[in-house]
């Protein structure tokens, strides 16, 4: 237990006590040991998370125990007590219980330690927090090691496919089987996208959080899918046993809305993007899914859509009109909806948005003027100003299919 006082009156730790922290890490003895030891010494519970608060390891001083699911019930605190430290208190409905925190790791982060029931007098609790802590870094260090020597080296046999840069299916379904990867099945692609509060945001820690948590989610609820990571993009490769489209698009809908789901409970409401290219039998032509993947998760970008599902084979014109320059978007745009945006901005009407509105509601006159708060003969007049304008037939398919365009167009210029 803690028994010495410094100079200040604080509890200190005996000297020994470190050092079987670090001959416990030195040892490999894992962490386990670790927040057994911490409990011992401290008189509390102890429990080591990862990145994303899952439970990594926990103890309890004898007489006591610990019910927690795999994650622990807690929101980090944004800002510190004193030095590193943090407190706080469980989110368990009835709990109560305050908890003292130090980050694990200083220029690179793994986890979290937490000491539990710390009374408002923290300050006892310094010395073990510490060296526990480092010894977990070195634990969990030596650990991070090995998993990434293999994260790399999978990472480059996905990209090998993903780049076409091996021979032929035989190649790429042998190299698989190393991996215990049954690459003869068909398999679809989704390329997933953290969505940035801003255009800088680039935080590291937080999506390596968001890589563990979906690492750590399909290893438990499915195991089967294929997962990489290349840039600030995870890559899945799902096996399939049939080609009808929706079949796997509702897989992939429902798989989809369960990452979203934990991604925002544990990452703090943030949401993704996907793209999924199209259905191949052969795993050689992956590579054609994962171009089409990134092009259908980039026109969801510049479509300012969050929290999207975006299938490579629905885009249909925009798939067209993706690869065109930018000044001849421009020109498209001006050509088809110029007179509508130049007599919004002398009239301070809203033309634009009367049509937008009504070809979101696929035409429904009753829908949309319900979407805009207007009545519907006042959505009938605006209709027929806007056929003046434009000198259209607002009853003409190949009419409405350039206006929906163009209005695609202006989201993607950002007007």
């Amino acid at each position: 237990m803690l028994v010495n006082t410094n100079i200040n009156g604080d509890f200190c730790m005996e000297p020994q006590k470190w050092c079987r922290f670090l001959e416990m890490a030195a040892a490999g003895k894992g962490l386990v040991s670790i927040a057994r030891l911490l409990a011992e010494v401290s008189g509390r519970p102890a429990v080591v998370c990862d990145l994303t608060l899952r439970i990594l390891a926990s103890q309890a001083p004898p007489g006591k125990t610990l019910n927690f699911g795999d994650y622990l019930p807690v929101e980090l605190p944004r800002e510190t007590v004193e030095g590193a430290f943090y407190r706080g208190r469980l989110q368990e409905a009835g709990t109560g219980i305050f908890f003292l925190m130090l980050p694990i790791g200083e220029v690179t982060l793994y986890g979290y330690l937490f000491l539990l029931e710390v009374a408002e007098d923290w300050h006892p609790y310094r010395e073990p927090l510490k060296a526990a802590a480092l010894a977990a870094m070195i634990e969990m260090s030596r650990a991070r090691i090995a998993q990434e020597t293999e994260r790399r080296y999978r990472n480059e046999f996905i990209q090998d496919i993903l780049y076409n840069n091996l021979p032929n299916r035989e190649a790429i379904v042998n190299r698989g089987r190393l991996w215990g990867w049954d690459l003869t099945r068909p398999h679809l692609l989704v390329v997933l996208s953290l969505d940035r509060q801003d255009q800088q945001e680039r935080d590291e820690t937080l999506w390596e959080r968001w890589r563990q948590l979906m690492q750590s989610h399909l290893k438990q609820q499915a195991p089967e899918i294929i997962l990489a990571d290349r840039s600030d993009q995870l890559i899945l490769l799902i096996p399939f046993a049939t080609n009808e489209a929706g079949v796997n698009k509702g897989k992939i809908a429902g798989l989809v809305k369960s990452l979203q789901k934990s991604t925002a409970a544990h990452l703090d409401g943030r949401t993704f993007s996907a793209g999924v290219g199209r259905f191949y039998e052969n795993v050689a032509d992956l590579y054609r899914a994962y171009q089409e993947a990134k092009v259908a998760l980039e026109i969801s970008r510049l479509l300012r859509r969050r929290g999207v599902l975006t299938f490579f084979d629905e885009l249909g014109v925009l798939r067209l009109i993706f690869n065109q320059g930018e000044q001849e978007l421009e020109d498209y745009y001006e050509e088809t909806l110029g007179a509508l945006q130049k007599y919004d901005a002398e009239h301070n009407a809203n033309l634009l948005e009367t049509l937008a509105s009504y070809l979101y509601a696929s035409g429904d006159h009753n829908r949309a003027a319900k979407d805009m708060f207007i009545h519907v003969n006042t959505l009938r007049y605006r209709l027929k100003k806007i056929e003046e304008l434009l000198g259209q037939d607002l009853r003409r398919i190949e009419v409405l299919v350039n206006l929906y365009t163009a209005l695609q167009v202006k989201v993607m210029l950002g007007r």
